[in-house]
C-alpha cells in the first residue's frame, strides 16, 4: 500500500455513540486568514460497531494582523436573513485536506471510539508502504490489520533493506536518549571519577564526530598513562582527562566565592591547573614516540602526531558572564588544549540528538487551542 501520509488524530469520547476530534487547522499561506475543522463520529447507540455518520464542523476566523489573537466569537447563522448569501472559500491544498480528512473520520469511526490518538495510513495504492524512523512502529501495529501473514511476509521481505536501518537508527537515538537522560541524572549526584571514565567510556559518542574511538591502550609509556587516548579522523590520537562534577571549575576562597587575582580574574582551580600541566606533558610524551613503529603498532596503527588534550572538570550551569568571558579567554591561552565543564559536554550530546532525530516530512493539521473558540456559538 502506498502511503504517501500518515496522519495522527486525538479524539475525545463525548458520549457513548459519540467522539470528536480538537478544532483542526486546515493547510494554508495566508497567516490573517484560516479555516479550522472538527469532526464528530457518529455510532448506532444500539449497536456500537455501526457509525451512522461523520459530522463536520466548519469555522472561517479573520483578525487584524499576526499579533492579534483569532477571534473567538462567531455569527449564528440562523439568525442572518434568509435572502443574505453566506460564504468562504477553500484553496486546493485545503479542499484536498478536508476531504481527506472526512475519509480518516470514516476509518477511524470504523473501529472504537474511546478517547486516544487514532494514526490513519494514507494512500492511493496497496502495494508499498513508506517508512520512515519516525512511524515504523504504528505502520506495523497498522499493517497488522491490514494485512494477513503472507502478505505481510512479503512487505517485510520487500521493505527489509530499509526498515534495518531505520530500526537500527531508531534504537541507536532511544539508546543515546537513555544516556542523556542517565548523565542529566547523574549530575545532580555526587559520583567519583570512576563512575565518570565508565559511563562516557561508554559512551563515547557524547565527545562528538571527531571520536571514532577510545583506544585500549592507554599507556603512552611506561610511567604515564591516560584516561582515554582516542583515535580521530585521519588516523591520529588526542587524549582525553575526565575529573568530576564536585570539583571547581575556578578557584575558590575558603569562604567558597571565586578568587580573583589582584581582585580582578578569574582563574582556573588548582586540580584543573594540574589538569593542564598533566595533559601537556601526556601530549610531550606521545609525541616523542610519533615514529615508534611499536607504539604505532601496539596502538592500532594509530600516529601520535601533534595530539590534542581535552579536560573536562566542573560545572557551569550557574555560571554568568563573567565566568562565560574568562573560560573563553582561558581556552584561547591553552595550546593545543581544550577545557570545559560537565554541563558543556551534556549540552553537547544534547545537540547531537537534537540532530540525529528523525524527522517525517508529512505537514501535520495543527490542533488549535480550544480557548481560542467558543464552542456555544458555533454556527454550523
Amino acid at each position: 500500500m502506498d502511503f504517501e501520509q500518515i496522519r495522527e488524530y486525538q479524539i475525545s469520547q463525548r458520549a457513548k455513540n459519540v467522539a470528536e476530534t480538537p478544532w483542526l487547522i486546515l493547510p494554508g499561506e495566508n497567516k490573517l486568514a484560516r479555516r479550522v475543522i472538527k469532526l464528530s463520529l457518529i455510532k448506532n447507540p444500539s449497536n456500537p460497531a455501526e457509525l451512522i455518520g461523520v459530522h463536520a464542523e466548519i469555522l472561517y476566523q479573520k483578525r487584524q494582523n499576526q499579533s492579534s489573537p483569532w477571534p473567538s466569537k462567531t455569527v449564528d447563522l440562523t439568525k442572518i436573513p434568509k435572502d443574505f448569501g453566506f460564504k468562504f472559500s477553500l484553496d486546493s491544498a485545503q479542499t484536498s485536506e478536508l476531504a481527506q480528512a472526512l475519509q480518516d473520520a470514516y476509518s477511524i469511526g470504523s473501529g472504537e471510539i474511546k478517547s486516544g490518538k487514532r494514526t490513519v495510513l494514507r494512500g492511493v495504492s496497496q502495494e508499498e508502504v513508506i517508512v520512515t524512523p519516525k512511524n515504523k512502529a504504528e505502520v506495523l501495529r497498522q499493517l497488522k490489520t491490514l494485512l494477513d501473514q503472507d502478505d505481510l511476509n512479503d512487505w517485510i521481505g520487500a521493505n527489509l533493506q530499509t526498515l534495518s536501518a531505520d530500526l537500527a537508527v531508531a534504537r541507536l537515538f532511544y539508546d543515546r536518549k537513555t544516556s542523556v537522560e542517565e548523565f542529566r541524572n547523574a549530575l545532580g549526584r555526587s559520583e567519583n571519577e570512576h563512575f565518570w571514565q565508565k559511563f562516557l567510556k561508554k559512551n563515547s559518542w557524547m565527545f562528538g564526530s571527531g571520536c571514532i574511538e577510545i583506544l585500549s591502550e592507554r599507556r603512552l609509556d611506561i610511567h604515564h598513562d591516560t584516561d582515554f587516548p582516542i583515535r580521530v579522523e585521519g588516523g591520529f590520537m588526542d587524549i582525553i582527562e575526565i575529573k568530576t562534577t564536585q570539583l571547581s571549575f575556578w578557584a575558590t576562597t575558603k569562604s567558597g566565592d571565586r578568587y580573583r587575582y589582584r581582585g580582578k580574574y578569574l582563574i582556573p582551580h588548582g586540580e584543573l591547573q594540574g589538569a593542564i600541566a598533566q595533559t601537556t606533558k601526556y601530549i610531550l610524551q606521545a609525541e616523542k614516540q610519533v615514529d615508534s613503529e611499536d607504539y604505532i603498532r601496539d596502538h592500532g596503527g594509530i600516529k601520535p602526531l601533534k595530539p590534542r588534550g581535552l579536560i573536562v572538570q566542573g560545572r557551569s550551569s550557574e555560571w554568568g558572564g563573567v565566568e562565560w568571558e574568562a573560560f573563553r579567554l582561558l581556552n584561547d591561552e591553552l595550546h593545543s588544549i581544550q577545557v570545559m565543564t560537565f554541563d558543556h559536554l551534556l549540552q553537547q550530546a544534547e545537540r547531537m540528538l537534537v540532530v540525529m532525530k528523525a524527522s517525517d516530512g508529512s505537514p501535520r493539521l495543527e490542533i488549535v487551542d480550544p480557548g481560542e473558540i467558543d464552542d456555544e456559538d458555533i454556527p454550523f
